[in-house]
């Protein structure tokens, strides 16, 4: 026989089980069920006795019995083990317990059926340390807050779990604890022209390095270390140009080798960048500056050469545009004169 439909055998009866519609209360509550409770289970369980905290006498009518299910589920348990009535009480019959049995089932099937889509009473609650922790790394962006790392542990409730409502109480010290953590929070708060920014860092300069950072970054993606010189201010040693040159060589060489299809508008600038990973803004300038027909003193014998030139001419081309740079620009320092 083959597995599937060996395993689909072994569970026929299981859904088969699950698939029959449960049947509601046929008995009588008034003329079938409330004697049999007067007879066998009163004795003991009345409003005077009640043993257990049990008292089924105060169920006078069926809709009494309907809103209080979980006396009846501990009614129909108590029935399925022998437990009630009692060994040495007197018993019910078969046909007596099974009318109560299936009387139980059938009125708590049609409760469930009627509440069916109801959670019931939800219980308002605040968020749990760990997903106060979360939620405010989420919205901030911040992932090294801590905002409750002063708060008391969560408690667990009877299921074991420290998110369920009844444990997650509020108390007038641990309000304050939430307040200080709100102040903490603010403490990163960046105020921008257009709105608030969260920072990992709580200082000015902090925020300024962050920027800085980012501006480096940016630039960093079409640039290159070098051209640079050393300086001495006062003592301050640093290089001049650390941030980062254009590769100035594969620009010329991208104009070069793209000329035709630029002039011809096959491909425009934009595209030629993105193909080559350049600066689409720097390539467009100086796609402008070498077709321009405006006279120039520096860029005339330099748009001449690049007329004539081919691909394999852009390191020449850029090292002629690297003298004029280092003619042109110079570092001094403040007060330098001469």
């Amino acid at each position: 026989m083959p597995m599937k439909t060996s395993v689909l055998l072994l569970l026929l009866p299981a859904m088969l089980l699950l698939a029959r519609p449960a049947r509601g209360a046929t008995a009588d509550f008034q003329k079938d069920i409330r004697p049999l409770l007067n007879e066998f289970c009163l004795k003991c369980h009345s409003t005077k006795d009640h043993k257990g905290d049990l008292d089924l006498e105060r169920f006078k009518s069926l809709d009494a019995v309907k809103r209080d299910a979980k006396v009846w589920q501990q009614v129909e348990e108590q029935l399925e083990l022998g437990e009630m009535p009692p060994k040495e009480k007197p018993q019910l019959s078969s046909a007596q317990k099974a009318k109560l049995v299936a009387w139980v089932r059938g009125t708590l099937h049609e409760i469930a059926l009627t509440r069916a889509g109801d959670p019931g009473p939800v219980v308002l609650r605040r968020l749990s340390n760990a997903e106060f922790t979360h939620t405010l790394r989420d919205l901030t962006g911040v992932e090294s807050l801590d905002p409750a790392r002063e708060f008391p542990v969560d408690g667990a409730a009877g299921e074991g779990f420290s998110n369920t409502g009844a444990a997650l109480v509020m108390s007038p010290a641990l309000l304050t604890k939430y307040l200080d953590a709100a102040k903490d929070i603010a403490a990163h708060a960046v105020l921008l022209p257009d709105g608030v920014r969260f920072s990992p860092h709580i200082s000015q300069r902090d925020w300024t390095e962050e920027r800085l950072t980012g501006i480096r970054a940016f630039y960093a993606q079409f640039t290159e270390k070098g051209g640079g010189s050393s300086v001495n201010l006062q003592g301050i040693k640093f290089d001049t140009k650390d941030g980062g040159v254009l590769p100035l060589e594969k620009y010329i060489a991208a104009t070069l080798a793209e000329r035709d299809a630029l002039v011809s508008k096959r491909k425009t600038v934009a595209d030629v960048a993105k193909e080559r990973g350049l600066n689409a803004k720097y390539l467009g300038t100086l796609w402008t500056a070498l077709n321009d027909s405006q006279p120039s003193l520096v860029l005339d014998l330099l748009r001449a050469q690049w007329r004539t030139a081919k691909p394999t001419d852009a390191p020449a081309l850029a090292a002629s545009i690297a003298q004029w740079q280092r003619a042109l620009w110079r570092f001094t320092t403040v007060g330098h004169i001469g």
